[in-house]
């Protein structure tokens, strides 16, 4: 594919119809939603896979088109230079968002590392290559305390995910943090044994542990 391939393609998505178009759209609405969720609430949230590798072939694909064609792009006038340094911006600002995602992930893994393996609803909310982090994490985590003053306890202290005696070595989710989210349906949420009313489109400072649930289902939008 060669420059003029590049520019039909970019006006071709423009003209109302374009199903390519609206699906990419589509897909960036996702991924800021995704986006804002993660930073958001508590937990670590499902990774989503198929959104991302997606949208990262989309992101290969414009960018080696582009490389292909900068000596050519030199020659070419301005308006045509202008339509694709918007291309280019809109490729920053979804790469900014999946850093962003990225390392909000690896910091709630970091985090929380030890509930997460321990549960494995948890962990089956990591990507492979977030697994493959974690266990890494936690190894070189382990080699430091032992080598630093694990290894000078007694071997009944040495452990680091104790739960016993009523208090818990292992961090777990806030899940009463509260959050600001918009109902997109009418629903009734339970809060201190009390009940709650939300309206269509109102908004709300709740604690998520209430809506947990209707954020997994949609029927509620995190802010």
């Amino acid at each position: 594919m060669n420059f003029d391939d590049i520019l039909k393609e970019f006006e071709a998505s423009k003209r109302p119809g374009y199903n390519e178009d609206e699906r990419r759209a589509e897909d960036v609405r996702l991924l800021v939603d995704a986006w804002v969720k993660e930073r958001t609430v508590p937990e670590l949230l499902p990774y989503e896979q198929e959104l991302i590798d997606r949208i990262l072939i989309r992101i290969r694909k414009q960018i080696e088109l582009i490389e292909m064609n900068s000596i050519e792009l030199q020659t070419h006038e301005r308006e045509i230079k202008l339509r694709l340094v918007v291309i280019e911006s809109e490729l920053d600002r979804v790469q900014f968002i999946i850093r962003s995602y990225t390392r909000t992930r690896l910091q709630k893994i970091d985090k929380y590392s030890l509930y997460i393996r321990s549960n494995d609803k948890e962990t089956a909310k990591l990507s492979n290559n977030e697994f493959a982090y974690m266990e890494r994490h936690l190894e070189l985590l382990l080699e430091l305390y032992n080598s630093q003053f694990m290894k000078n306890l007694p071997e009944s202290l040495q452990a680091i995910d104790e739960t016993g005696g009523g208090v818990s070595m292992i961090d777990e989710p806030d899940l009463d943090r509260p959050v600001f989210v918009q109902a997109t349906a009418e629903n009734v949420v339970e809060v201190d044994d009390e009940e709650i009313e939300l309206t269509k489109n109102g908004i709300y400072v709740v604690r998520y542990r209430a809506v947990k649930d209707l954020v997994e289902t949609g029927d509620v939008r995190v802010l």
